[in-house]
């Protein structure tokens, strides 16, 4: 699943899930979501890959809700991913 997929359909999304991204540089690779356990240290391993922790979904739900109110239009599903990631990389 990418980012934009998740955007899409976040508010059925358990706010108690973590986003993880394969590659934390990279705003199209592929994500997992996944609850967070003690001693995790913000990775998680799925099928031999790892993903680097990027942010909680009741963050990501916040922002884009908080983002959207200050826009005079309804952005699309991958601008709002892309600004998400962008968020989660530089001031979460």
């Amino acid at each position: 699943m990418k980012l934009v997929d998740l955007i899409e359909n976040i508010e059925r999304v358990d706010e108690e899930l973590i986003i993880f991204q394969k590659d934390i540089g990279d705003f199209n690779s592929d994500i997992i979501l996944a609850y967070g356990k003690v001693g995790d240290g913000a990775v998680k391993e799925e099928n031999r890959e790892i993903y680097h922790y990027l942010i909680e979904v009741f963050l990501a739900k916040e922002f884009i809700e908080d983002w959207t109110q200050g826009l005079n239009y309804l952005p699309s599903y991958s601008e709002t991913a892309k600004r998400l990631y962008e968020y989660a990389i530089n001031d979460a």
